[in-house]
């Protein structure tokens, strides 16, 4: 596993994506994203493109 970035949870518990992420996915606005788990990886999610 590798970290791209870290964020913090706003009080409104809104992130902002960082940069490095959205460049290593190519990210542009009005994209979808997924979150998604892992069977076997608790307490962890995924993100990728729709």
């Amino acid at each position: 596993m590798a970290v791209l970035a870290t964020v913090k949870v706003t009080k409104d518990f809104r992130i902002t994506i960082p940069k490095e992420v959205r460049q290593f996915l190519n990210l542009e606005v009005g994209r979808t994203l997924v979150f998604f788990t892992i069977e076997g990886r608790k307490g962890s999610v995924c993100m990728r493109k729709a």
